[in-house]
């Protein structure tokens, strides 16, 4: 698992998504265009807290040392941390994934280096739970490793970041580079900061923070390596730069000190401490470099996170239209300067001119096994980023074949409109929306980023109106998979507006051959619905019309389905379903249990389970529908977040 299986063409591995939507913040007035260059600017005092209050008029934007005038603005407040009144919304995450990424917030990534020592473990998760921990509503975080480790892409799901940083690690002994052909030099952790900053760098408007964990970062060397250093050195600064990233490296091997780490028993002399200086000064240029700081508090990791989580508090968005708009591909160095004195200021160094070449998937079409599909939409979910062009959600749940030896996953991704942009191309007049035929492509990929499964199909569509403004439908699509933890990518093109847009999602297959008890997936469904698009997709596999809506009014009616298995390993024993649902103070406001037969079980070792959601009973609010089979000893659970309005 050399580095970030997908670090190469974008950031982590094949498991980027967003888990949960950002709360909705204040409008901003920053209003961008493609032909600007966006610049994220964190201005803090002498005790490194942000300097709130500054207008356009207090900053001053350099390229190539001439000054450019700043044409858009925005002063970004981040929402403080919420104090839950309920333990399950910091512990549920929604099962709905948006492709909405131009928000307020900070993406925010922990890299467990390679230098890491196996006695310093317990420290460099400690400092990773503890960013976790400080995670806001809109920040978005991911977790990488330069040699050795399973990433996890962005998400707000905390369960599934901590679940990355609490695996198995392998670490090394003190001083003990490894075998030179995993990280020959240590150039591997330069390359892993470079491709992370690389990554980023098309995100506008959010903060970009890098927490680099471990014990030294190869930056320079007078010997052999330099050959290799070198390259992956420049590479790194520039990727920082013009992506705007604060880098922050966390020494777990202890408080600093002049000659050896605090901890180390073995004696001291004049290499061993001038090693360590060059150590220390390996661990703190990119920080110095991009307003980041080196810590080394492995006793107190938290507050140190919750210091440098503060610094980014409150940040300004600034604009400015390129000196040279011709996409020249140079580097251009940016310099900005604020009118406040004794201020430390971060902001990117440059941005990079070159245009993004042109997708060649504009008209044709590329075959993949018998189907044809639209390059358009392959592109959609071969980046980094989902493609936001066209607003997408979705939900994904598995359902077990019916030998038990994988699931077919059920995926219904939402799409919506606005008039604005559609009514000269997709609608005939406002009140009569007119038929367009929509692509849709659906593929899952492993932690390695391999494309393992996809399904394509092409459907006629009648739009609905959902406002004065919008209207929407929903897709249904369904793949195959074996046991496992995957990353769902959908695509979905509509022909007659000419746009395609993407969405990820995650999806974990359990081994239901050998699990005693488990669940499918929970989906949910709702009378009056939306437009559904008919297809076969889902037609023998589930009985229900799902839908993505977790937004209900007191007069809906709705459902929430799961099916029960027990594995093959067992004889069948009876047990039992409770279905709970828990408002946002943690009380109960229903409950209902349901005792299973064996017998309902049959040859194909399922049953169905069926709730009718009381929301005309419940206040308005925010809930969690919990449904949990039990069958002697053994549980299986399944939650869903939704709101009554």
């Amino acid at each position: 698992m050399r580095r970030l299986p997908w670090l190469g063409c974008g950031v982590l591995a094949a498991v980027l998504t967003l888990e949960a939507r950002p709360q909705e913040p204040t409008a901003p007035t920053f209003r961008t265009s493609t032909d600007l260059v966006d610049v994220d600017v964190s201005v803090l005092d002498r005790d490194r807290l942000p300097v709130r209050g500054l207008t356009a008029a207090d900053f001053t934007v350099l390229e190539d040392g001439r000054p450019r005038p700043i044409v858009a603005f925005s002063a970004v407040d981040l929402p403080p941390r919420q104090r839950l009144s309920a333990r399950w919304m910091s512990t549920v995450a929604p099962d709905v994934s948006h492709n909405d990424l131009q928000r307020e917030g900070r993406l925010v990534v922990v890299l467990f280096d390679q230098s890491i020592g196996y006695e310093d473990l317990s420290a460099a998760q400690q400092f990773a739970e503890a960013v976790v921990e400080q995670l806001r509503p809109g920040d978005l975080a991911a977790v990488a490793y330069s040699t050795f480790g399973v990433p996890q892409n962005f998400t707000a799901d905390r369960a599934r970041l901590l679940a990355a940083i609490r695996q198995p690690l392998v670490g090394l002994p003190r001083d003990d580079g490894g075998a030179p052909a995993l990280c020959p030099c240590g150039v591997c952790s330069l390359e892993s900061v470079g491709d992370i900053a690389g990554a980023l760098a098309p995100v506008r408007q959010r903060r970009k923070m890098l927490l680099v964990i471990g014990s030294d970062i190869a930056i320079h060397s007078a010997g052999s390596c330099s050959a290799r250093l070198n390259p992956a050195r420049e590479r790194a600064f520039r990727a920082v730069d013009a992506g705007n990233v604060t880098v922050y490296s966390f020494d777990p091997r202890g408080l600093m000190t002049l000659s050896t780490p605090g901890g180390d028993r073995r004696p001291a002399g004049r290499g061993r401490a001038m090693a360590n200086l060059v150590r220390l000064g390996n661990l703190m240029t990119l920080p110095d470099r991009t307003g980041g700081r080196y810590l080394a508090d492995p006793v107190r990791p938290a507050d140190r996170v919750a210091e440098i989580f503060r610094e980014s508090e409150s940040y300004y968005v600034l604009g400015f239209e390129p000196a040279h708009p011709d996409a020249d591909g140079r580097f251009h160095g940016v310099r900005v300067r604020v009118t406040r004195p004794r201020v430390t200021l971060q902001a990117r160094r440059g941005y990079y001119g070159g245009a993004v070449a042109p997708s060649a998937a504009r008209g044709g079409r590329e075959r993949e096994g018998e189907a044809l599909v639209p390059r358009p939409l392959r592109a959609a979910v071969s980046g980094l980023w989902p493609n936001g062009d066209v607003a997408l959600s979705v939900v994904a749940v598995p359902f077990a074949i019916p030998n038990l030896t994988g699931a077919s996953i059920a995926s219904v991704v939402r799409v919506t409109q606005s008039f604005e942009s559609a009514v000269p191309m997709l609608l005939s007049s406002p009140q009569a929306p007119a038929t367009s035929v929509v692509n849709v492509y659906s593929a899952a990929f492993d932690r390695q980023g391999r494309a393992l499964a996809s399904s394509h199909q092409s459907l006629q569509v009648v739009p609905r109106a959902l406002t004065a403004r919008t209207f929407e439908y929903e897709v249904v699509s369904r793949i195959d998979l074996k046991p496992g933890r995957y990353e769902l990518r959908t695509a979905v093109e509509d022909t007659r507006l000419g746009r395609s847009g993407s969405v990820y999602t995650y999806v974990d297959v359990p081994d239901y051959q050998r699990a005693p008890v488990a669940l499918s997936g929970m989906l949910m469904s709702v009378t009056p619905g939306g437009v559904v698009v008919p297809d076969t997709a889902l037609e023998g596999l589930v009985p229900v019309v799902p839908t993505t809506r977790r937004d209900f009014s007191s007069s809906d009616r709705v459902s929430a389905f799961v099916r029960l298995y027990q594995g093959v390993s067992r004889v069948l024993i009876p047990g039992y379903v409770v279905a709970e649902i828990l408002d946002d103070h943690d009380t109960s406001v229903y409950r209902q249990e349901t005792r299973l037969a064996a017998g309902q079980f049959g040859a194909s070792r399922a049953v169905d389970f069926s709730v009718e959601v009381p929301v005309d009973r419940l206040s308005p609010g925010q809930y969690v529908l919990g449904v949990e089979a039990r069958h002697g000893n053994e549980t299986a659970r399944r939650d869903v977040r939704f709101t009554v309005r």
